[in-house]
């Protein structure tokens, strides 16, 4: 058998370095870069965070944790921050509720749930006048501290439909 050019050398040594490129690419964590022939590239961990996070979360959707609802307390539901939970904990008497953000593309709907949290007990909510209820009224909320609530809301034109999930949750069960 003949010996390899250096043509042929040269090619090996091409694939063999690509190779590792897509290696180190695949298998490197997502706070890596991987230098290839044409700069820095992203590791496929990154590239799948950097799709989640330029679809608004849309694919694995978020949680937004309330510590303090206080007296008043604006959402921002915009579909396009990816966040579909709100832990909501109400620590005042009296919390005036409103959504911000609320625009959906037509042909299109947007839910998200809202879990209310009774911290102190006997808190009330006062929901936005686009939110539509079954009954045509808004559900009694759990008063009991330690007690949560569970709200879905869905758009449906330029206002909301409120469904009540369930109500009376225990939190000091773990789920």
């Amino acid at each position: 058998m003949s010996e390899m050019t250096d043509r042929q050398r040269a090619a090996i040594e091409l694939l063999e370095a690509a190779a590792q490129t897509a290696h180190d690419i695949v298998n490197k964590p997502a706070d890596a870069t991987v230098q290839t022939g044409s700069g820095p590239s992203p590791t496929l961990l990154a590239l799948a965070k950097m799709i989640t996070d330029l679809t608004g979360g849309l694919l694995l959707p978020r949680m937004q944790t309330i510590a303090s609802a206080g007296t008043a307390l604006a959402l921002d539901v915009a579909y396009t921050n990816g966040v579909s939970f709100f832990d909501v904990t109400l620590d005042t008497p009296q919390c005036l509720l409103s959504f911000l953000n609320t625009t959906v593309p037509p042909g299109y709907t947007w839910s998200f749930t809202v879990r209310l949290r009774q911290g102190t007990g006997a808190n009330k909510v006062t929901f936005p006048a686009t939110v539509r209820w079954s009954n045509k009224r808004a559900p009694v909320l759990a008063y009991e501290a330690g007690t949560e609530d569970l709200l879905t809301f869905m758009s449906v034109g330029n206002g909301w439909l409120g469904i009540s999930d369930g109500s009376w949750f225990d939190v000091s069960i773990p789920a």
